[in-house]
């Protein structure tokens, strides 16, 4: 298993992680918006972040909802780690 030193993240995954850190569960099309990026753009990292197991994507009425992933919030408390307070008991 990969520790949170070995999980290699762009720039932008590292961006989206963050942002979806942050809200807790967003939706594709928030996502975007909030960080002025494409749609397809969006789902091309988090694609990347879901196969590095670091979120998760449901659809739900044809939206896609994506949330950190237990090891991904492991490697937010790692790479910001003024971030754990909203961990605690995850």
């Amino acid at each position: 298993m990969n520790t949170p030193t070995t999980i290699q993240l762009s720039n932008d995954e590292a961006i989206v992680l963050q942002q979806i850190s942050e809200h807790g569960e967003d939706d594709i099309v928030s996502l975007s918006r909030g960080l002025s990026m494409n749609r397809h753009r969006v789902v091309q990292i988090l694609s990347a972040l879901r196969h590095k197991g670091l979120v998760a994507i449901k659809m739900t009425y044809g939206d896609m909802w994506v949330r950190v992933s237990a090891r991904g919030h492991q490697l937010v408390r790692y790479m910001w780690p003024e971030c754990s307070q909203m961990y605690q008991g995850v």
